[in-house]
């Protein structure tokens, strides 16, 4: 019989010092309501707006890869995600600009 094995991850919200363990197929947007980071957000989760823009500090390789609609989006600089699109697969480490 085989078992499926449980991974753990966490996001931290620095310097706010929030972080919260993620659950499979979290974005990094929801992972922050759970936890209560004040992060901006008023389009729904499907990335138009860009008020959830986070500048990754550590762990980026462990997020899905930029989706079309960031790549679309055009004025996220290096390092910058939607944390609507991001979803989380490793420890990673969030902070904005207004924290």
């Amino acid at each position: 019989m085989e078992y499926e094995q449980t991974v753990h991850v966490r996001v931290t919200f620095t310097p706010i010092g929030s972080s919260a363990e993620a659950k499979s197929n979290e974005t990094v947007l929801d992972v922050a309501r759970r936890v209560g980071a004040p992060l901006g957000n008023s389009c729904g989760g499907v990335g138009v707006c860009a008020r959830c823009k986070v500048r990754i500090v550590n762990g980026a390789e462990t997020l899905t890869p930029p989706t079309n609609v960031e790549l679309r989006f055009g004025r996220l600089g290096d390092g910058e995600r939607l944390a609507c699109q991001a979803v989380v697969g490793g420890d990673v480490e969030v902070t904005t600009g207004y924290w």
